[in-house]
């Protein structure tokens, strides 16, 4: 009876080495998977990334050729920079944004956030249609612009 417990206990030592084994090489193909999931992943939001700038250019371009004007004052902020690169650059130039006294929200009109923080819609406006009209080159030029924090 001793021996037959003996041999049962090898017996089942033995199988749970084995199991412990294969859980390991388990693991590590689990491992290999994951890495691979993400450089994957990390290749799709480069690659999303980029086609939502190359949209971005399209409809930029597609305004421009239309004739359509590139900036509303009723366009939102999140719509306005998806349009143009400089487009962050701008509103910072006009204080929109760039600080916690004038946080824009995405959310907000351009018309909006110039009521709120007394910026001059027209300068602004101005501003954002030279960028779209191809004025790229040096800094953005801001006109007299009164602050009020």
């Amino acid at each position: 009876m001793t021996t037959a417990a003996l041999i049962l206990a090898l017996v089942a030592l033995l199988a749970a080495f084995l199991a412990m084994r294969r859980v390991s090489s388990l693991e590590e193909r689990l491992e290999r998977a994951n890495s691979t999931v993400f450089e994957l992943r990390g290749a799709l939001n480069e690659m999303q990334e980029q086609m939502s700038q190359q949209v971005a250019e399209l409809r930029l371009n597609l305004r421009q050729q239309s004739g359509e004007a590139i900036f509303r004052p009723n366009m939102t902020i999140a719509e306005a920079l998806a349009v143009h690169p400089r487009v962050n650059e701008v509103l910072a130039s006009f204080h929109l944004g760039g600080c916690s006294h004038c946080a824009v929200s995405d959310v907000d009109t351009i018309e909006g956030a110039c009521q709120t923080y007394g910026i001059d819609q027209r300068g602004l406006m101005a501003a954002l249609n030279a960028i779209a009209g191809g004025g790229t080159a040096g800094p953005v030029k801001v006109p007299n612009v009164k602050l009020e924090l």
